[in-house]
């Protein structure tokens, strides 16, 4: 009994002394979708749902959308139309092809100018500043303010845009970028030998893609079945760079 009593406490030792190495081993919670912000943008980082807190806050990287002159209409643009239609093809315009006027890797906020077409003959114009980082935000179910996490945001510039193509049948501009009326057939995809521009370019696109409603937070998140619906909409694009815009020279 005296020998069954060590073996006992033996094992009882070599479980507590593993246990903090099995804790270590356990993988780590997947991200959320979305952070959130509590009654503000500056409450960033506090909490987040399914993630560890990012230190810091996005209200330093600049605003969403800031006009600069024009119609002022790319703020909600796209917010009150039917979203599911716009996905399946159904809708031609409003159409918008953005030219970036003031550019750079390195530069945070870039200067855009959008073409805004309500037909094949009819358009408009804006520019505004739009910055790379800027918080995406949405209303969640309890009324709160919730953000668009690192990841999303990475499939958004990634997997969705780079992949976007127009639709077989669609009309296009195939690998030329011209302000419209019609898309080139990769909308985001844009080439450049500057490295790290393209992926700017990307996330300049994402901020007014938010700010206008053709990018909302149901197109970056699997449904009940656990599969993301493709997106389909290629009435945004990037039309191109305006050569004195440069700020990286």
């Amino acid at each position: 009994m005296k020998h069954a009593g060590h073996g006992a406490l033996a094992l009882l030792t070599l479980a507590l002394a593993s246990f903090p190495t099995l804790a270590q081993d356990q993988p780590e919670k997947k991200p959320g979708f979305f952070r959130q912000l509590g009654t503000s943008l500056k409450d960033a980082g506090q909490q987040m749902v399914g993630a560890k807190p990012r230190y810091g806050t996005r209200t330093q990287a600049g605003p969403l959308y800031a006009p600069v002159s024009g119609a002022g209409r790319i703020n909600g643009l796209f917010k009150g139309e039917d979203h599911q239609a716009a996905q399946m093809g159904r809708l031609d315009w409003p159409r918008v092809a953005l030219t970036f006027r003031q550019w750079g890797a390195s530069l945070p906020c870039w200067t855009v100018e959008a073409r805004i077409w309500t037909s094949a003959t009819a358009s408009t114009s804006e520019t505004f500043q739009a910055c790379a980082d800027a918080a995406l935000t949405i209303k969640d179910d309890l009324g709160e303010e919730a953000e668009l996490n690192d990841n999303a945001r990475a499939k958004a510039t990634t997997d969705l845009m780079v992949g976007l193509r127009v639709r077989p049948g669609k009309p296009t501009t195939g690998d030329q970028r011209t302000t419209g009326p019609n898309p080139p057939r990769e909308p985001f995809n844009v080439i450049t030998s500057r490295d790290g521009v393209a992926e700017q370019a990307r996330k300049v696109a994402l901020s007014v893609a938010w700010v206008s409603g053709y990018l909302r937070a149901e197109d970056l998140y699997p449904g009940p079945s656990g599969i993301l619906t493709p997106f389909r909409d290629t009435r945004v694009w990037i039309a191109g760079f305006d050569p004195n815009g440069n700020r990286d020279k």
